[in-house]
């Protein structure tokens, strides 16, 4: 393992506060909260449909509450490209695990360049938290490489859209306290948060 901050590394993480770096990984802050939606989820080899999410909106005191029993997709402050040869994971900050909140996020392979998200789940009971708030912590590696990441996800890909701040326009759907409640209707399309989501519902 090595230190994405150290001197040795050909990665880099934008949005370091002082305070976030460990002996051994550098603590990500949490930016944005979307709840993922109660729908069907397909996924083949040749294509894949998503959930779809809605982001939640903090209170007056600036907290967002998560449920127990729910799944979240957290995205981070941070943006980064793994360098040549490298590659990383996120693991949970022990507050966070200690108290039955779990963050589980993919490889970011070499060459990857993009934003940093997770799913956290929320067990036992609700949980408060503020944006900014630190939540994992990012650990860099020597990884053999074939070849770079070519995937779906990263800055300027489809499936990052929703990231950018010209799609976080969906303010109809806040109240995801009715999300699995009331009659059917008519769909709205959410665009990039993912399938049509029944007007009435969310």
């Amino acid at each position: 393992m090595k230190h994405i901050r150290g001197p040795y590394t050909r990665s880099s993480l934008t949005n370091v506060q002082e305070g976030d770096v460990q002996p051994n990984a550098v603590d990500l802050r949490v930016k944005e909260i979307f709840q993922i939606l109660p729908q069907t989820f397909t996924i083949t080899e040749d294509e894949k449909h998503h959930r779809g999410s809605v982001p939640l909106k903090a209170d007056s005191l600036g907290f967002f509450t998560l449920m127990a029993g729910t799944s979240y997709e957290v995205v981070m402050e941070n943006i980064i490209t793994v360098g040549p040869g490298e590659a990383g994971w996120v693991i949970t900050r022990s507050t966070l695990n200690r108290n039955g909140v779990f963050l589980t996020s993919g490889l970011y392979d070499t060459g990857y360049h993009g934003v940093m998200a997770a799913a956290m789940h929320v067990t036992s009971g609700p949980m408060r938290i503020k944006a900014g708030t630190r939540i994992g912590q990012y650990l860099s590696f020597d990884a053999e490489a074939l070849h770079e990441y070519n995937g779906s996800y990263g800055i300027g890909t489809e499936d990052d859209a929703k990231y950018t701040p010209v799609q976080a326009t969906a303010a109809d759907i806040m109240d995801i306290s009715k999300l699995t409640e009331g009659p059917k209707h008519e769909s709205v399309d959410t665009g990039a948060y993912g399938a049509n989501i029944p007007k009435g519902t969310y």
